[in-house]
């Protein structure tokens, strides 16, 4: 459908084909990209379409319906499903070839018969607790990745865990687990378990930590442009691939005295020159930002007034020059030599760049460039 809204979320493909080879450089690792959550907000369609023409084969999300959607478009590809699955979903996974994590026997026994019923091999990946503390086969519970292995029409392909602090200045707790995992591993492999994949490293420990790279790695937000934690600066390499736009509504003055917006939380001290937005927290637009959150107008920063709405902003355009109604807003990106980007929303509201880039709405369409 035509875009009807001057709304838009915009995708540069080209910057997301840089990150991957940016990431390229950091390992040797078979890297798995993490396209969950409609690839961050940034549609997992287009982004594996673009990542594969760089010679990607296998992909990770978070649930099964991902999964299946992106099988419709490309049945070729390897995907593994990193959350959990319900065991009655088992011949929807066989049938369709995904490979799911596995932390419990009863999801394995399910697989099995499902894979048996269908005279197929299922593959799996055994999910480990190594100090994350939500799923996961614990050590003390290792007898039972042993059961699995021995199950008909069962191929333990891999073997993960995921790392609780890689993005912390300390690395302490890292180390740990990636001995608890080393120590499941050797102990698997004592048993006659041999398990040709390993992976540990998310975005922060392909950056961080190269004494964990095994078979395969996992990027996630680094892909998309932003780093898992400041301290690595601005050095890596990537840049956002997103921006948020939007274009002027309406165009107003009010005088001193006069207000805007819900509850009359901003009154104005002066006769202030008002832009509208067609945009608000249903697209993303955090609500956080109302009465100080800043945009990008003509290269310069134009300040939220009033509360943000569901469907509408308002922003203070006093003091600059030449604005009409149409024109061009940044939300999120580039505009003349200023930049905001998720990570500042972000800052500012007091979440992470993750949250913001995952909330843009699917009301916003995607337009890809590159």
């Amino acid at each position: 459908m035509k875009n009807l809204r001057p709304v838009w979320a915009e995708i540069d493909l080209g910057i997301l084909k840089r990150n991957y080879r940016c990431i390229k450089s950091y390992t040797k690792s078979e890297i798995m990209p993490i396209v969950k959550a409609d690839a961050y907000g940034h549609g997992a369609v287009e982004v594996v379409r673009a990542l594969k023409s760089e010679g990607v084969e296998r992909f990770g999300v978070a649930i099964l319906e991902e999964a299946l959607e992106l099988k419709q478009y490309f049945p070729e590809l390897i995907l593994m499903v990193i959350g959990p699955t319900l065991p009655e979903y088992s011949e929807i996974i066989v049938e369709n070839e995904i490979i799911p994590e596995v932390f419990q026997v009863e999801q394995a026994v399910a697989l099995s018969k499902a894979a048996v019923k269908f005279d197929k091999k299922v593959r799996l990946h055994i999910k480990v607790d190594t100090g994350m503390g939500r799923i996961g086969f614990r050590e003390t519970v290792f007898e039972d990745i042993i059961k699995i292995s021995q199950m008909p029409n069962v191929i333990i392909e891999g073997i993960y865990s995921h790392m609780a602090t890689a993005d912390s200045s300390d690395l302490n707790y890292s180390h740990i687990q990636h001995e608890r995992f080393e120590r499941i591993y050797a102990k698997l492999e004592k048993a006659g378990v041999h398990i040709p994949i390993r992976h540990l490293a998310n975005s922060a420990a392909i950056l961080r930590m190269p004494e964990i790279e095994y078979e395969l790695c996992r990027p996630g937000i680094v892909l998309y442009g932003y780093l898992p934690m400041k301290l690595l600066g601005p050095k890596i390499g990537v840049e956002p691939v997103l921006s948020l736009k939007t274009k002027i509504a309406h165009l107003k003055t009010i005088e001193k005295g006069q207000s805007v917006g819900y509850g009359r939380s901003f009154i104005a001290s002066f006769p202030t020159k008002v832009a509208t937005l067609p945009i608000g927290y249903a697209d993303g637009l955090r609500r956080d930002m109302s009465n100080g959150g800043e945009v990008l107008l003509k290269g310069k920063r134009a300040v939220i007034i009033g509360k943000v709405c569901m469907d509408q902003v308002m922003i203070d355009v006093t003091e600059i020059e030449d604005v009409s109604v149409g024109d061009e807003v940044t939300i999120i990106g580039k505009n003349g030599g200023d930049c905001i980007t998720a990570e500042d929303m972000a800052d500012y509201v007091g979440t992470i760049s993750y949250e913001i880039i995952c909330n843009i709405s699917k009301r916003v369409p995607r337009i890809y460039v590159e």
